[in-house]
């Protein structure tokens, strides 16, 4: 059985190029990378036994899970 893939939001040091920490961050299992120079994280998805090496690679300070958030309009019901 296929694993799920999870999620996650990778966030910068900022000691390296972006470019390169995505290019690095795909090759230990990062798959639908995109990278938000703006803000220093790398968004994606992974199996979660990776996550360890995702937090290996040079230039990473973190790697989070991502949990979608959905936030209602100004006059919507409290949820």
């Amino acid at each position: 059985m296929k694993k799920q893939h999870q999620a996650v939001v990778v966030t910068l040091s900022g000691d390296r190029d972006i470019r390169e920490v995505a290019r690095d961050l795909k090759a230990v299992g990062l798959a639908a990378a995109q990278s938000l120079d703006a803000i220093g994280i790398v968004t994606g998805s992974t199996d979660p036994s990776k996550i360890a090496k995702l937090k290996k690679v040079r230039g990473v300070q973190d790697v989070s899970l991502d949990y979608p958030v959905d936030i209602a309009p100004p006059d919507g019901r409290v949820s």
